[in-house]
């Protein structure tokens, strides 16, 4: 049977084969023990005296800088006792300069929970491929996989928000004219070309909060934020059209060209209601030749 000494031995063996960096913390002392390390820890730790100021100095310099306000308070060793209070672990994900994504861990080895905390394990494990995997599919159930902007259950439940919110906007909705006879006479392929560019169109006029989406088939919608007047409107539609003109795609001869319902933002608006209300000024658009758009204020 294997004694107590061996059996921890291959226990902090294990964990080093999960972890990158693993440190017991004797708090009542004021002591840190390394049991797995690496030179970048030990170079940004260098010079400093107490627990508190290596550990702040190491993880600000290991640490994106958009995390280091989360990391250093999750590694703030002065409320550490109060946070860990009835807990045995707790934990926080952030994004390193060295290993990219990684999760810490203070892990509480003393039994007690009423007792002064005094040992604890602090270990650090690389999730960067986790992390991947993890953000690619969340990307996958956001987004419309031909065109590469969001798909409609994701971009109708960011349009819905920004309604909840009352924030001021334009919504867009539009569909290609002639988008079945481009099928018939040309194929799907060809059609297909005709949806992406019409897309990256529509990126080119979106701006950093607007959203932009497909809902399905030929139809597009797009909600741009804090359009609240017809000029605005106009503007950015405008801006659109035109980026639709530059578009040309083998061996389509004619110019692609769409029908738009305009609305601006009121209060009480849904998402139904505005989509509604943009539908008819779609319908209202195809009596006219070319990009045209019907505007409701």
């Amino acid at each position: 049977m294997l004694d107590n000494v061996k059996l921890n031995e291959y226990t902090l063996a294990g964990l080093s084969e999960v972890y990158i960096s693993l440190h017991i913390l004797d708090l009542a002392e004021d002591a840190l023990f390394a049991i797995k390390t690496n030179k970048f820890i030990e170079m940004w730790s260098e010079g400093f005296g107490s627990c508190c100021e290596k550990m702040r100095n190491v993880m600000s310099k290991m640490t994106s800088e958009e995390h280091q306000k989360l990391i250093l308070e999750f590694t703030n060793l002065n409320t550490l006792n109060e946070r860990m209070k009835g807990k045995k672990v707790i934990s926080a994900v952030f994004h390193g300069k060295v290993n990219g994504w990684c999760r810490a861990r203070f892990i509480k080895v003393t039994d007690s929970d009423n007792e002064k905390l005094r040992y604890v394990l602090y270990a650090v494990e690389c999730i960067d491929e986790e992390k991947k995997k993890e953000n690619h599919l969340l990307y996958l159930s956001q987004t419309d996989l031909m065109t590469g902007i969001y798909n409609r259950g994701y971009g109708e439940r960011m349009i819905s928000e920004l309604l909840d919110m009352q924030r001021q906007g334009l919504f867009c909705l539009f569909d290609v004219d002639k988008f079945k006879n481009i099928n018939d006479r040309y194929g799907h392929s060809v059609g297909d070309k005709v949806l992406i560019e019409i897309s990256k169109a529509l990126q080119k006029v979106k701006r950093s909060n607007d959203i932009v989406m497909r809902l399905g088939g030929d139809e597009f919608a797009a909600y741009f934020v804090d359009i609240d007047c017809e000029p605005a409107a106009s503007e950015i539609i405008a801006a659109f059209f035109s980026e639709l003109l530059k578009i040309h795609i083998e061996p389509i001869s004619e110019k692609i060209s769409v029908s738009l319902g305009a609305v601006l933002y009121k209060e009480g608006f849904s998402f139904d209601s505005i989509y509604k209300l943009a539908d008819k000024g779609v319908y209202d658009s195809k009596t006219n030749k070319g990009n045209s758009y019907t505007f409701f204020n």
